[in-house]
Formats: structure tokens, C-alpha cells, sequence
């Protein structure tokens, strides 16, 4: 539940960048251009400011905003995706669910990490939504596994049966009777393709792969900034720089990863 609660506010932070952030996203402050001042209640700059003069907590907020947005992009249009194919795969079965599984083991032999920086290479630069939107075109081979799983071991049981004596048609048997039953499997699978998301996007934006605007910060970009000591002469960032981003982004895949643990046993209680 803890987890959870952290997951929400970063969700809620996210979402109400525009209205927390003392800032907007890349306003310059000339007096700290290359002279960053450390966090304080003192300055108006709770989180400090960096080597360019921006203001630490409403780039954070922003960087979260962009983050959360391309991995709930992702989520969402891998569990819409992976919940078709693994649906009618597992519930058809013969040749088109060995088609569909032999699809599936071609797109998983491709590292996404991979495929996102080939995407992002060639069509710099690149919104975090759309990140979203290519990792969701490789991720859904998960859902679709737990989904043609769930289908396959339903298939076979007795109120699936009665619901075809009926004269129930295939449409309405998966998805008033199949899907339903197989909803906690897929709510856990969606909130671990959110961590694996967050992770993706932040490890390409590290290697300076993000858009280069400064108006539109992310988590990945933060490190990444402070790496490289943009904006300071001596290329040595200070200690929050690194610490701020780093810590929220640690937080956030940690808090994602034990909800969808913590969902996984609660709704698979058989399997844990």
C-alpha cells in the first residue's frame, strides 16, 4: 500500500506539473548560470538550481510529467494490443496461435533498449509520448503471453462450456467470461511494463538521445545534464544534480515494481 501511495503521488505530481511547479520548464535564472546554489527554503529554489540556471524542482516536475506520460502511453496501448492478440490466439488456438507465438518469440529476441534507440537515431527529436508509442509496438508480447495463457487454461472449463451451450457467440464468451477472469494477471503485467517503460525512457534520454529541449526535461536528461556538468566551467556538478533525479527515479521504479508484486498477490493469491 505504501508503494502504491508513492506511485500515486508521483502520477498526481505528473499530472499536476503545471500547477505545482514553482517555474516554467527551462526559465533561466542569469544570477546562477554557472554559480548553482544548493537546495534551500532561503532563495526560492527548495531543490536548488543547476549549472544553466534553472530551477531544479520545477525541471523534476516537469522531467516526472514527461516520464510518467510516455510509460502510461506505452502501458495502455500494450495491454489494448497484447489483450487482442493473446485473446483471440488462446481462444482460436491451431495454427494461429502457433503463428502468433512464433511472432511473439521473433519480437522478444530484440532488445527494446535497442529498438527505441534505432527509433529514436532517425527521427530525432523525439517527444517522450512517442516513446511511449514505440516501446508500446514491442512491449504487448507480454500482455499477450499472460493473456493467450489465462485463454488457453479457460478454454476447458466447465462455466466456459455452459456459456457456449447457451448459444453464447465467441465474442461474448472472452470478453464477458474469459477476460474477466484473466483481468488480475493482465493489471499486474500493465504495472510492471510501466517500471520496464520508466527505465527504457530514462536509460536512452541518459545517452543524450532525448529531444535537446530544454523547455521539455526528463528524468533520463537530468542525469544526464549533470553528467556531462552542462553549464559549469569546472564540468563538476554539484552533489544534488545527481542526487535529486537519481532518487526520484530509483523511488518511483522501486514503488512500481512492489505494487505490481504486492498486485500479484493479491490477486494471484494461488500462485504466490
Amino acid at each position: 500500500m505504501l508503494s502504491l501511495l508513492v506511485v500515486v503521488a508521483f502520477v498526481v505530481a505528473a499530472a499536476f506539473a503545471g500547477m505545482l511547479a514553482p517555474y516554467a520548464p527551462g526559465q533561466i535564472f542569469i544570477e546562477y548560470i554557472n554559480a548553482p546554489q544548493a537546495p534551500s527554503f532561503h532563495h526560492g529554489h527548495l531543490l536548488g538550481t543547476d549549472g544553466i540556471g534553472h530551477d531544479e524542482l520545477s525541471q523534476l516536475l516537469y522531467a516526472l510529467r514527461a516520464s510518467v506520460t510516455g510509460a502510461l502511453v506505452c502501458a495502455a496501448g500494450a495491454t489494448a494490443i497484447g489483450t487482442l492478440v493473446g485473446a483471440v490466439a488462446g481462444y482460436v488456438g491451431g495454427l494461429l496461435d502457433a503463428v502468433v507465438s512464433w511472432l511473439i518469440g521473433v519480437v522478444v529476441t530484440m532488445p527494446a533498449l535497442a529498438v527505441v534507440v534505432l527509433v529514436v537515431v532517425y527521427n530525432l527529436p523525439l517527444a517522450p509520448i512517442w516513446y511511449g508509442v514505440t516501446l508500446m509496438l514491442y512491449m504487448w508480447t507480454t500482455i499477450a503471453r499472460v493473456v493467450r495463457a489465462e485463454v488457453v487454461a479457460l478454454r476447458q472449463r466447465e462455466f466456459v462450456e455452459a456459456a457456449h451451450a447457451a448459444g453464447a457467440s465467441p465474442l461474448r464468451v472472452v470478453l464477458r467470461h474469459m477476460l474477466p477472469n484473466a483481468a488480475g494477471s493482465v493489471l499486474v503485467a500493465a504495472t510492471a511494463t510501466i517500471g520496464q517503460s520508466i527505465l527504457i525512457i530514462a536509460t536512452v534520454d541518459f545517452f543524450d538521445y532525448a529531444s535537446g529541449d530544454i523547455s521539455n526535461p526528463t528524468l533520463g536528461g537530468l542525469v544526464a545534464q549533470a553528467t556531462r556538468g552542462l553549464g559549469l566551467a569546472s564540468r563538476a556538478s554539484p552533489w544534488w544534480l545527481y542526487a535529486i533525479p537519481s532518487l526520484a527515479l530509483g523511488l518511483l521504479l522501486v514503488c512500481v515494481n512492489f505494487a505490481a508484486d504486492s498486485l500479484d498477490d493479491a490477486l494471484n493469491p494461488g500462485q504466490a
